[in-house]
């Protein structure tokens, strides 16, 4: 599984809290507005930091969800 990271800018209202907690992965632009610059949390710690950020964030634009992993098809097939 991995887990993916994004930020809905429908409902980002330019707090900032996000990059509080996931500095390496959301930028932060002048009026506070995040953008996801590391959409895939790989170690586990950046995992709970995602998580932590999108419990923090008040309204709800922080989005962490799990995507399974494709597994490796061998060469040549279709």
């Amino acid at each position: 599984m991995t887990t993916v990271v994004r930020i809905d800018p429908t409902l980002c209202r330019g707090h900032a809290i996000c990059a509080l907690y996931l500095l390496e992965g959301v930028e932060i632009d002048r009026w506070g507005f995040g953008r996801v610059v590391q959409p895939t949390a790989v170690s586990r710690r950046a995992v709970r930091r995602a998580l932590r950020a999108a419990a923090a964030c008040p309204n709800g634009a922080f989005l962490v969800s799990e995507r399974a992993t494709p597994e490796p098809r061998p060469v040549g097939a279709g």
